[in-house]
């Protein structure tokens, strides 16, 4: 069944109705307009695309996302960076306190919430997600210098389903209302599943104190455990 959907002509009507719980409209035309906005994005939101087919493939099973992908955005790094700076003061806080000789364990983790910018390809695969990073240290004092070593794993996951919001702008649709997303899951023509990836960053650092508190520094390097994706 061929199906047409002209953005000049329906753009207003569908922005009214994506601020409802449904759009009122046959599901063969919702489906209709995914899928011309999965064949429309291929050149220049290819990932996005593809998750899109995904979720209209309906099913359901979880997706990994490339490694350098996702880190190529600066949210994620920012938040990313968000995690290891409050790894960073917990080790601090915890060197202060070992004895002479003294070690110690830390093994924690953080959240940290990311929204994505408006436009970017990341914003049309996830526009909400988090980063969760569990980190493991051990920390070692010898006189003044406390030697702090560990590994953080970092997983980014969303749920791509369609729930949260009341619309989407995407070039060349103008306005679609959240609610075709929901109502194609209703329909049993599309299914939500995880989106997910993982990496992992290693950290060596040394705190260094004085005589008073005030007088020690902390430094701390990062580096990325490559893999192949």
């Amino acid at each position: 069944m061929s199906v047409t959907f002209d953005p000049t002509t329906e753009k207003t009507g569908m922005f009214l109705r994506g601020l409802r719980r449904r759009t009122g409209r046959p599901v063969p035309e919702l489906v209709g307009l995914f899928r011309s906005i999965i064949d429309g994005g291929r050149d220049h939101h290819p990932i996005a695309s593809d998750f899109l087919e995904h979720f209209m493939d309906g099913a359901g099973g979880s997706r990994t996302m490339s490694q350098r992908w996702l880190r190529s955005f600066k949210v994620i790094r920012r938040a990313e960076r968000k995690n290891r700076r409050r790894f960073e003061r917990q080790l601090t806080r915890r060197a202060r306190l070992l004895d002479d000789h003294g070690s110690d364990w830390l093994r924690d983790h953080w959240d940290a919430r990311i929204n994505a910018f408006i436009g970017t390809e990341l914003f049309y695969v996830s526009r909400m997600s988090l980063l969760r990073s569990h980190g493991s240290f051990v920390l070692t004092r010898d006189g003044r210098q406390v030697k702090v070593s560990g590994t953080v794993r970092h997983r980014w996951f969303d749920p791509y389903d369609w729930d949260r919001g009341r619309w989407v702008y995407i070039p060349r649709h103008g306005f679609v209302p959240i609610a075709v997303g929901r109502e194609l899951v209703e329909a049993d023509e599309a299914r939500d599943f995880l989106m997910e990836a993982r990496h992992v960053q290693t950290l060596e650092g040394v705190c260094t104190w004085g005589r008073w508190p005030r007088r020690g520094r902390a430094t701390f390097t990062w580096a990325l455990v490559r893999t192949e994706r």
